[in-house]
């Protein structure tokens, strides 16, 4: 058996990998070390211990195992005795050498809901595309071929094994302290990042967030080496909606609407496509409005970076954090406390949360609660006693959902059922 790809992890990813791989008569060998075989995959499926290692080409690894730092996957030292390489599903997609134009978008916070943006504002003029990567469709089921726009959400993780990777538009939308866990340290997650830089085409363009200083000081020392692509900045571009707020935000309408520019729409075509886009779910959602009360779900948040965001945002709020707490716990999200009246904990993070918010001099109430549900109920009894005339609950946690969550939109969809029911309860 020769030229045999091995396929670790058999989430979204993996199996799309399979998939593709089988389409093309490829010689496909899979494990997942969590799940057990259903009887498709029974045939194929052996631990990557006995895999024929003299004859595997590659390895197709899933984003989330980890293949840096000391406590890396077991594979990675069985890649690198038998010089296989390791790579993310969405190298299938550019070793094919796609026609499309090409967009790629990473950063700590705001790729998701950027790429819904540009998508949207193509799509509002009639400009076909497809959202593919890290959100959205696996990138190697894409067909080549079509002349689509392609947008690609990468991750810190994909970005470390897309060799092929080609873009004529990248884009990082800002770095923070994140994912600490995978990479061990922030050098190692920003050089990640960076990786972006060096995959774009001749000529292409890098569009660099004018407000991360940080980044763009990092960027300026990356592109000493690089002088075939073109940079266009952000420049503070006023841009209006009607549903997404905040400044981080702001930024995201004015990264969307240089690279339309640049695709050729119309500037009054992209800001009325703009001005009527709805913001994707958990995503400082605004799940319910009064005129006294609204109530955001910002479970995407799973960092004090994203969270300072929201909180920058609104005024009077009830906060709800917490979850599996990140390095820097609550992170920037202390600059804003002033902007908080009650603070509501839930998660495993309760005490190093409280801690924090204690060091940093929070005198109003914080309560703690063992659920996300005993926390709604006892919310709404705190709501209906204060004199305040206008309140913002917020959801926003600060930290990852997985130790209670499968991830963050589960998170907020159980937020999102409990605040329904209690407000059906209040207008019996």
């Amino acid at each position: 058996m020769t030229d045999l790809t091995g396929i670790l992890g058999l989430g979204i990813s993996g199996l799309a990998a399979f998939e593709f791989l089988r389409k093309k008569d490829k010689n496909v060998v899979v494990f997942d070390d969590k799940l057990k075989p259903n009887l498709e995959l029974k045939k194929y499926w052996k631990n990557y211990v006995s895999w024929d290692w003299n004859n595997l080409n590659r390895i197709i690894i899933s984003p989330g195992i980890k293949i840096r730092g000391e406590d890396r996957h077991p594979i990675v030292k069985l890649a690198e005795k038998h010089r296989v390489k390791l790579q993310n599903e969405i190298e299938l997609y550019f070793e094919q050498k796609p026609k499309s134009i090409i967009i790629g978008i990473t950063g700590t916070n705001g790729k998701s809901t950027l790429a819904s943006l540009i998508s949207h504002i193509l799509s509002e003029n009639k400009i076909k595309n497809i959202v593919c990567g890290n959100f959205g469709k696996p990138t190697c089921l894409v067909n080549p071929s079509d002349k689509n726009i392609v947008i690609v959400e990468l991750s810190s993780y994909q970005l470390l094994s897309i060799p092929s990777l080609k873009l004529d538009f990248g884009i990082i939308t800002n770095i923070s302290n994140d994912h600490l866990d995978y990479h061990g340290t922030f050098d190692a997650y920003l050089n990640a990042k960076l990786k972006l830089i060096k995959a774009i085409k001749n000529n292409g363009h890098l569009i660099v967030n004018h407000k991360d200083v940080f980044l763009k000081n990092k960027i300026k020392q990356k592109l000493k080496y690089i002088d075939n692509i073109n940079v266009l900045n952000t420049r503070g571009i006023e841009i209006e909606s009607n549903n997404l707020v905040g400044e981080h935000n702001k930024i995201l309408f004015e990264i969307t609407f240089l690279i339309s520019e640049k695709i050729g729409i119309e500037s009054s075509s992209i800001k009325s496509a703009m001005f009527n886009f709805s913001p994707l779910p958990h995503r400082m959602e605004v799940i319910y409005k009064s005129s006294n009360l609204q109530i955001i779900n910002d479970s995407k948040a799973t960092n004090g970076e994203s969270t300072s965001a929201a909180l920058k945002s609104y005024e009077n709020i009830h906060w709800i954090a917490g979850g599996l707490e990140k390095k820097d716990g609550l992170g920037k999200a202390l600059k804003y406390l002033h902007k908080v009246e009650v603070i509501y904990l839930f998660g495993s993070s309760q005490k190093r949360f409280y801690k924090q918010l204690t060091e940093a001099n929070f005198k109003r109430k914080i309560f703690l609660f063992k659920n996300l549900k005993e926390l709604i109920k006892y919310l709404f009894t705190k709501i209906s006693k204060t004199k305040n005339n206008k309140v913002t609950v917020l959801l926003s946690p600060a930290a990852a959902s997985f130790d209670e969550y499968k991830n963050f939109e589960e998170r907020g969809k159980i937020f999102k059922n409990e605040v329904f029911k209690q407000l059906k309860d209040i207008n019996k």
